[in-house]
């Protein structure tokens, strides 16, 4: 019995640059959940992100030859696609950073719709849409660092990278970071449950887990 073997991403995008529509298509199928859940997280916004994740696929089939196996993996690769596509776009807008309802729920309803307390529930959705929102107004080289390191769990290594700095400078900025958070978040974090407060001159700190943001 023969054994069909996916090709690599290195094979798809050697096809990409030949005009293959259908290697085009596959690594779309592959890799757009991870471009479109960057571009969302970056810019708050359902539309801009579908904008940016198409833009970066048509960006692909003008400059695949540039891509390197031997540099960096491809969904690196990607990443720094969507990161320049992400910049151009912030920068065009230099207005004050609006943050978008639809970036910070939705999927955190779900996630927390198992927990036996309703209110509890609630309140640690609630602290995590807060803290979303804050990752989402910082100023955007902090920014990216967390939404890359924080929220898609990519290596130091991989974030130097993606953003084009060293590793101790994405060290440096990611702990700057977590401090600029603390620092807006704590009182939003604070969370206290209805009475709470008022029964026991508490309150319960719901800090949302990293697997969480």
């Amino acid at each position: 019995m023969s054994v069909t073997t996916e090709p690599t991403d290195a094979e798809i995008v050697d096809r990409i640059a030949a005009g293959d529509r259908e290697a085009l298509a596959i690594v779309f199928r592959r890799h757009h959940g991870t471009v479109y859940r960057f571009s969302r997280q970056m810019l708050g916004s359902v539309e801009a992100a579908e904008d940016v994740t198409q833009d970066v696929f048509v960006a692909l089939t003008k400059g695949s030859v540039r891509f390197d196996p031997a540099v960096a993996s491809f969904s690196t690769y990607l990443y720094g696609i969507a990161r320049n596509l992400v910049l151009q776009r912030y920068k065009r807008s230099r207005a004050r950073f609006e943050v978008h309802i639809d970036a910070v729920s939705g999927d955190d309803e779900a996630a927390f719709a198992i927990s036996s307390d309703p209110a509890d529930s609630m309140a640690r959705a609630h602290a995590t849409r807060q803290l979303r929102q804050a990752i989402l107004r910082l100023p955007v080289h902090y920014r990216e660092v967390v939404v890359l390191c924080e929220l898609n769990g990519l290596s130091y290594e991989d974030a130097a990278a993606i953003v084009g700095c060293p590793i101790g400078t994405v060290r440096s900025r990611l702990s700057r970071a977590r401090h600029m958070l603390i620092d807006r978040c704590r009182a939003l974090l604070a969370v206290s449950t209805d009475g709470a407060e008022g029964r026991t001159g508490t309150k319960r700190w719901l800090i949302p887990t990293k697997n969480n943001c």
